[in-house]
């Protein structure tokens, strides 16, 4: 499926710029529509890595301390364990040009979302071939952000954008599968991870403006803050004493750069149909629609 989205956005950039060329003469001057809604999906595909570990026990109301993992430790994990995050998520978005003066090379907007995510983190031990955890939160999770548009127009054509956002999403998850920690004997278990997670991008692109159409690349800059609380509890069936098992984690992404596309397109006035596709050894794409006005 990502793949098709990105072919898609290729075809549609150099088929649409071709056409777009023949219309620049036919452009009329229209209203300076300042304000904008829409709705768009996201989705990111991100390998992650520990970065620390605490792990913290309680045992029949004794509680037996917390121990914290040195960066050695946590290395060694890291060289034999695999961990990754896939991230979907729908959302609604309000925003404004602050600067959208045909007369002003200067361009700026910013936008604010609010939507649903889901977040699917697992986890494989690259040694056993086995995936020891799978963590997955459904599509029922709050998601808030809000990016900015900086950009430059050097002419009718050519141009220059920064595109720096901020999403965050958080929630407690119990579709758990852990292959790893069994239930004892004569005891019922609960299992809950609680997790926040901060997305944040910045994408320098080139752009080219033909009529309706701009296409953009260049570089991107990413960085994915995921912090857990994995809590396992332990009931005996017999006289109710409990066991608490506690392991709190952040991850981080083992790459912060890859390479972007995309495509802005607007089909009348009213309407700017978006795409946008970040490709290296993550991936993200996301594309929406907006009204204008």
């Amino acid at each position: 499926m990502i793949r098709k989205f990105i072919t898609f956005i290729l075809f549609f950039a150099f088929s649409f710029s071709t056409l777009a060329q023949k219309s620049d003469s036919e452009q009329q001057t229209v209203k300076n529509r300042r304000f904008f809604v829409g709705a768009s999906w996201s989705f990111m595909s991100v390998d992650m890595k520990l970065s620390s570990l605490s792990l913290h026990s309680v045992w029949f109301g004794s509680d037996l301390g917390t121990r914290e993992l040195e960066p050695g430790e946590i290395d060694t994990i890291n060289d034999f364990v695999n961990r990754h995050s896939d991230i979907n998520a729908l959302s609604l978005e309000a925003g404004m040009d602050f600067i959208n003066n045909p007369e002003v090379k200067w361009k700026f907007s910013g936008a604010l979302l609010l939507g649903i995510a889901q977040n699917l983190t697992t986890v494989h031990n690259n040694e056993t071939g086995v995936q020891e955890y799978s963590f997955n939160s459904g599509f029922s999770k709050p998601c808030l952000g809000l990016g900015i548009n900086f950009g430059y127009q050097f002419n009718k054509h050519w141009g220059l954008s920064l595109r720096p956002y901020i999403v965050g999403t958080m929630g407690t998850i119990t579709d758990i599968d852990d292959q790893i920690n069994t239930d004892p004997i004569n005891f019922t278990s609960k299992k809950e991870d609680k997790f926040s997670t901060l997305y944040l991008r910045s994408s320098l692109m080139a752009s080219y403006t033909a009529g309706p159409v701009t296409i953009m690349a260049g570089p991107g800059f990413y960085y994915l803050w995921a912090k857990h609380k994995y809590t396992r509890t332990y009931t005996n069936i017999n006289d109710g004493q409990v066991i608490t098992e506690e392991a709190t984690y952040v991850l981080i992404p083992r790459s912060f750069i890859d390479g972007n596309v995309a495509v802005s397109w607007k089909i009348i006035p009213q309407l700017t149909l978006q795409a946008h596709a970040g490709i290296g050894k993550d991936i993200m794409v996301d594309g929406g629609l907006h009204y204008n006005f």
